[in-house]
């Protein structure tokens, strides 16, 4: 990737690297303060060339949802930007300061229940906007260093879009069953998230978080 996007983003580091892109922190450079950003460089798993259109317009819904939910909500990411270049679609977030669940390790239980009932309180919202996470797990829970509330990252919807398939009837259908193996409840393995299936997904974390003896087989489909 370029070091500056877009003559605007300049590239520190990756941050990670999975099936559907790359995910990057970057300074903006054109805010005064040099602020550091998340960029999603995301790429279709499929050869869409001649729907890109559509696939821009699927992209561009699911990240006005982004939008609208880190603008009503403190403990998800804001959504800066979003945009398409040389087929490649790429996200601008907020760098939330802080450290994963899966990076503290072990916490104790208090601690624990406090986190996850504030993220019950986050997942209500996100529920009542109709939207489902799909990929809740400890690495996808930022504990902010400035006021020490868990924030919820990496939401599935934009993922999903990257694995869509136009069938010859015009009709779109998903090639991909987003969430990671070992977090994800039946129904959700089986191609159909259900609200219940976040909730599913917070027990298994809350249980891992505070239990060294929790073993789960943590296999990313991204």
């Amino acid at each position: 990737m370029n070091s500056l996007l877009i003559n605007r983003y300049e590239v520190i580091d990756t941050l990670g690297k999975g099936g559907f892109g790359e995910t990057f922190l970057a300074k903006d450079t054109q805010m005064p303060s040099k602020k550091f950003v998340v960029i999603k460089k995301l790429k279709p798993l499929h050869d869409q060339t001649d729907n890109l259109d559509f696939l821009q317009k699927l992209f561009q819904k699911e990240a006005q949802v982004l939008e609208q939910l880190g603008q009503n909500c403190t403990q998800i990411p804001t959504l800066y930007a979003s945009f398409t270049e040389d087929g490649q679609f790429y996200l601008i977030q907020e760098h939330i300061e802080g450290e994963s669940l899966a990076d503290i390790g072990i916490i104790n239980f208090a601690r624990c229940e406090a986190i996850l009932s504030s993220l019950l309180n986050t997942l209500k919202y996100i529920h009542s906007q109709n939207i489902i996470h799909r990929d809740i797990k400890p690495e996808n829970i930022i504990i902010r260093k400035s006021d020490g509330l868990p924030v919820l990252i990496d939401f599935g919807a934009v993922k999903e879009t990257m694995g869509a398939m136009t069938r010859s009837n015009g009709s779109t259908v998903s090639s991909m069953v987003i969430g990671t193996r070992g977090f994800m409840a039946p129904e959700q393995s089986a191609g159909r998230s259900l609200f219940s299936s976040d909730l599913y997904a917070l027990g298994l974390t809350r249980s891992i978080s505070y239990s060294s003896e929790c073993n789960t087989s943590r296999t990313n489909f991204d």
